[in-house]
């Protein structure tokens, strides 16, 4: 259950209290983190409100951290290029600079759990719908022979890809389906709407766009787990159907 969301004036004034004694004790490294510090002041996610809050529930125990200082807290983690979760949570934990730049008290910093939750909040897609293509075998991924090499890029998977999507999209087929759409709702309504309004993009409706994609690291493994007898009759070296953690990842 979520009760309320802290604005950004309220996290403002939580920075105005807490900003003065860390000067006091660690003026060099508050500095070092001035930067940081600029992002966070001026990054207002007051428009993510109201996208984040039907994502819990009404009823039941309330939620320990606000998700606006969660989403905050990732910003941060994305600027100073923190690999992990887990490596940025420890982070949270022993230095009082980045809690407090998130939002958070430093003695009441979010665990690796919380932030997991919290991903899971903003894909939208069906749990079942995961916990089934998790539970689905498919057979092992095969090694390219052959490596890259240096500045070499993959050959497509999928070529035409793109121009298929931009005829659909021509022909007025929705994408609203795509499980990853807040995340993309919320990006546009705090920082796109924001630039426009502050003339950062001049015509929006005379732009020219270009995408592109970033391989995003995993927990997974790429063998799979196995599921056969194969090892037990000294076969180690099998292709039986395995089952993936992460059956997306490549």
């Amino acid at each position: 259950m979520l009760l309320t969301c802290r604005c950004h004036s309220e996290f403002q004034q939580f920075l105005r209290k807490r900003l003065p004694s860390l000067a006091l004790l660690e003026p060099i490294r508050l500095l070092s983190f001035s930067s940081q510090l600029a992002k966070v002041w001026l990054l207002n996610l007051d428009p993510a409100i109201p996208l984040l809050l039907p994502r819990y529930s009404a009823s039941g125990r309330p939620a320990v951290f606000d998700p606006i200082d969660l989403l905050r807290s990732l910003v941060l983690m994305t600027s100073l290029k923190v690999p992990g979760i887990s490596q940025w949570v420890a982070m949270l934990k022993h230095d009082k600079v980045l809690a407090i730049l998130s939002g958070f008290e430093p003695h009441k910093t979010p665990g690796v759990g919380t932030f997991y939750d919290f991903f899971h909040r903003c894909w939208l897609e069906d749990r079942t719908k995961i916990r089934n293509r998790r539970r689905k075998l498919r057979p092992p991924l095969v090694r390219p022979k052959d490596r890259m090499k240096s500045g070499q890029k993959l050959t497509p998977k999928h070529p035409g890809v793109v121009g298929r999507m931009v005829k659909r999209a021509l022909q007025g087929r929705s994408f609203s389906l795509r499980p990853e759409r807040l995340i993309q709702l919320i990006f546009a309504r705090s920082c796109v709407n924001r630039s426009i309004a502050l003339g950062l993009i001049p015509d929006p409706l005379a732009l020219m766009v270009a995408g592109d994609g970033s391989p995003l690291r995993t927990g997974s493994s790429p063998a799979g787990v196995k599921v056969c007898h194969c090892r037990e009759q000294g076969t180690f070296l099998c292709s039986c159907p395995r089952r993936y953690s992460d059956p997306d990842a490549s």
